[in-house]
C-alpha cells in the first residue's frame, strides 16, 4: 500500500476514536476548570503519555526523524493562548469541529468557516509576521527533551511519572473536597500526601474496574452504537499515532488543514493564490501523507457516526449568534501565530517533550483558562 493509502487508514482510526470517545478537548480543559473533573480529560491524558512512551522508543531508533521541532519563542505563548480562547467560545477545539463537521453538523460547520477565514487573515499578512512578530519573540531552535544525554525512554518514564503523581494529586484533592473529608487542623504536607494517597488508589481502583470490564466480554452490536470509555479512545489513539510515525512521522492537523485550504485554493484560481502570500507559503501542488490523514480523520468520524446512529444533518442554531464563528476565526488565527493546534501542541508537541509544544500548550491552557471564566461569568 502506498503512503498516502496508510496515512488514509492511520486517519481513519484517528476518527474513529475521536468520534466515538467524544473527545474534544474544549469541552476537557472547561470541565476541569469549572468542576475540577473530566472523564474525556483523562482519555487524553492516557492517550498523551502513552504516545510519549511509545515515540520515546522512536527517538532513541531514529533520533528526530518523523518529528516536528519547530523553533520556539513567546509567539507560541501567544498563538496559543489565541487559540485556546477560541475554542472555548466556539465549543469545539479543531478535531472536535472536524469530528462533528463529518457527524453531519452545521452548527460546527460554522466554526469550521470561521477556522478558514482566521487562516485567510493571517496569510494575507504572511509577509509581515516573520519579521514583526516571529523574528522578535524567537528564543530557540526547534529541541525536545528526549535530546538530553540519558536514552529518550528514560525521559519519557520520569514525565510519564510526574504527569501520573500530578494528576492523582488533583483527583485526590478534588475528590476530598467533593466528600467533606479534609481535615481543617492537617498540615500542608499531610494535607499534600493524603491527597495522593487517595488519589493513586483511585487510579488504581478505576483501572481494575475498567480491566474487570473488558475481560467480562463485549457486547459488539451495543459497542458500535453507543459512545466508548475514553481510555479505550486513548489506547487506540496512542497505537495509532505510533503506527503512524512508524510509517511517516508525528501527527499534525492545522499544518495539513492549512495545506489542504492552499490546495484548493491554488487548483481553482492560481491568481487567487497568489494574492494570499501564507497560502502561496503553503501550496505543495499534491497531496501529502499529513493531508492523507486528515481526508482519513474525516471519512473514520462520518463511518462512526453512521454506525452509532449519531449522523444527522443538523442546520446551525440561530441562539448560537456569532460565538461559533469568531471562536473559530480565533482558532484559525492562533493555529497560524502559534504555531499548531490542540493536537500539533497538546498532543503531539507534549508527547514528543518538544520545547515549542510544551510552551505553545501552555498558551492553549491558558488562553482556555481565561475564556473558561470569561464565559462562565458572563453566562452566570
Amino acid at each position: 500500500m502506498s503512503e498516502i493509502g496508510l496515512a488514509v487508514v492511520a486517519g481513519v482510526g484517528f476518527g474513529v476514536f475521536f468520534q466515538k470517545g467524544r473527545i474534544c478537548y474544549a469541552s476537557a480543559l472547561s470541565d476541569f476548570f469549572l468542576f475540577r473533573s473530566s472523564r474525556v480529560g483523562g482519555g487524553i491524558v492516557l492517550a498523551t503519555l502513552l504516545t510519549t512512551l511509545s515515540w520515546s522508543g522512536a527517538y532513541l531508533v531514529g533520533g528526530e526523524a518523523g518529528f516536528w521541532l519547530p523553533p520556539w519563542g513567546l509567539y507560541g505563548l501567544i498563538g496559543g493562548a489565541i487559540f485556546g480562547v477560541g475554542m472555548i467560545l466556539a465549543g469545539a477545539c479543531l478535531t472536535s469541529t472536524l469530528w462533528r463537521v463529518a457527524s453531519g453538523s452545521g452548527q460546527y460547520g460554522l466554526v469550521l468557516g470561521g477556522v478558514v477565514v482566521g487562516v485567510l487573515l493571517t496569510g494575507l499578512a504572511h509577509p509581515w509576521l516573520g519579521e514583526l512578530y516571529f523574528t522578535p519573540l524567537w528564543l530557540g531552535t526547534g529541541t525536545t527533551a528526549f535530546a538530553l544525554p540519558v536514552p529518550a525512554p528514560a525521559v519519557a518514564v520520569v514525565f510519564v511519572a510526574v504527569v501520573a503523581v500530578a494528576y492523582a494529586f488533583l483527583a485526590g484533592s478534588t475528590k476530598r473536597q467533593f466528600d467533606g473529608s479534609v481535615d481543617e487542623d492537617e498540615g500542608p504536607i499531610a494535607g499534600l500526601l493524603e491527597s495522593l494517597r487517595v488519589g493513586l488508589r483511585g487510579l488504581f481502583e478505576g483501572s481494575r474496574q475498567y480491566l474487570g470490564a473488558r475481560r467480562s466480554g463485549i457486547d459488539v452490536g451495543r459497542a458500535l452504537r453507543r459512545p466508548w470509555d475514553p481510555r479505550t479512545c486513548g489506547i487506540g489513539i496512542a497505537l495509532t499515532a505510533t503506527f503512524w510515525i512508524g510509517v511517516s512521522g508525528v501527527w499534525t492537523v492545522s499544518g495539513p488543514l492549512e495545506d489542504w485550504i492552499a490546495f484548493g485554493v491554488g487548483t481553482a484560481s492560481p491568481v487567487l493564490l497568489a494574492a494570499v502570500p501564507g497560502f502561496e507559503a503553503a501550496f505543495l501542488g499534491h497531496v501529502s501523507p499529513g493531508m492523507g490523514v486528515l481526508v482519513g480523520f474525516l471519512l473514520g468520524a462520518a463511518l462512526a457516526a453512521l454506525v452509532s446512529g449519531d449522523f444527522e444533518l443538523t442546520p446551525p442554531t440561530r441562539s448560537a449568534g456569532v460565538a461559533p464563528v469568531a471562536g473559530g476565526v480565533l482558532m484559525g488565527v492562533g493555529a497560524n501565530l502559534a504555531p499548531g493546534c490542540n493536537v500539533t501542541n497538546l498532543y503531539t508537541g507534549v508527547a514528543s517533550l518538544s520545547a515549542h509544544g510544551l510552551l505553545a500548550s501552555a498558551g492553549i491552557v491558558l488562553g482556555a483558562y481565561a475564556g473558561t471564566r470569561l464565559l462562565f461569568r458572563t453566562r452566570g
